[in-house]
């Protein structure tokens, strides 16, 4: 059904990609340089769900390891900094006031500044202004505005859908193009590189890691691309699974539901994504056997390597 949806949105798709090109070649005509600090974008093609933020979070890993002093700057969809703009404080902001994206980089990078809200340029300019060298700028495709020092781009060649958004010559441009080695259908675009997301482990509300090997789960999440996630979890005695839009807030009663199915459907666990447990886990009674699911990006490449030689020290 997706590729018949998606063949009939086609000559509309022209158009809008024609559009979004002349929009992104004017403003890149304009574009500003946030003095003093080197900008490292982290892209996606697809209009969601193609791995940007753990990317993001490989990255600043990296960078910590070649002992570059960096900061990250993201969006904070849907949030109440988004407008406003600010930087994220662990002792007061969750993801309410940041977005899910945000403490989930905060979580996995806890010395790196987060700064947060759409004026991305705003942002980086007070993260130069702090004197940070080096910015790690969520999705900073859509800001063409913006000048970038340093473009990852990601792709997934099965994401139908995120052939409708932009031509995929703009994959070119990129300095690091990556494609996801699992996808079944061939890249749009000679790739630099391969990657693709693993389940390294299983852990609970106090970060204890779990064997679930000889248990069964019920899994849910709140992805651009829920599908990718279930069917990682399909390796691991998967029950059922129910899946939520992207950035979806939680409330009190999806939890009490999931734990209804879970208990319907037989399974051992709830199996959430880490971004979705900073959301759900406040949320759940405390007998619900909530878990996450901690995922990692593995490359058939030296990305330190790469940004030894690319990124200022």
């Amino acid at each position: 059904m997706d590729r018949i949806l998606n063949t009939l949105a086609l000559p509309a798709s022209f158009v809008y990609k024609a559009a979004a090109w002349m929009q992104r070649r004017l403003r890149a005509r304009h574009a500003v340089s946030p003095g003093g600090i080197f900008v490292i974008s982290v892209d996606g093609i697809a209009f969601g769900g193609s791995g940007k933020t753990p990317m993001v979070i490989r990255v600043g890993g990296e960078l910590r390891r070649l002992g570059i002093s960096f900061a990250v700057v993201t969006r904070g969809y849907g949030s109440r900094l988004e407008k406003r703009g600010g930087l994220l404080d662990p002792s007061c902001h969750g993801p309410a006031d940041v977005g899910d994206e945000a403490c989930l980089i905060q979580r996995h990078l806890p010395e790196t500044p987060v700064w947060v809200g759409r004026r991305r340029l705003a942002s980086l300019e007070a993260a130069a202004r702090e004197k940070i060298p080096v910015a790690i700028l969520d999705d900073g495709f859509q800001s063409t505005h913006i000048r970038r020092d340093l473009t990852i781009m990601l792709d997934d060649p099965d994401r139908h859908w995120s052939r409708l958004r932009h031509f995929p010559r703009l994959m070119r441009e990129a300095d690091l193009c990556l494609v996801r080695t699992a996808a079944r259908r061939p890249p749009r675009v000679p790739a630099h590189a391969t990657f693709r997301f693993v389940i390294t482990g299983f852990f609970d509300a106090e970060g204890n890691r779990r064997d679930i090997k000889d248990e069964t789960v019920f899994g849910f999440s709140a992805l651009g691309d829920n599908h990718r996630f279930q069917e990682d979890l399909s390796a691991f005695n998967l029950r059922g699974f129910c899946a939520y839009r992207d950035h979806y807030a939680y409330q009190a009663t999806d939890l009490l539901g999931l734990e209804r199915r879970r208990r319907a459907s037989g399974a051992d666990f709830l199996v959430c994504t880490e971004k979705d447990f900073i959301k759900a886990a406040p949320l759940a009674a405390a007998d619900t056997p909530l878990l996450y699911a901690a995922n990692g990006v593995q490359l058939d490449m030296d990305l330190g390597n790469f940004l030894r030689r690319h990124v200022p020290k």
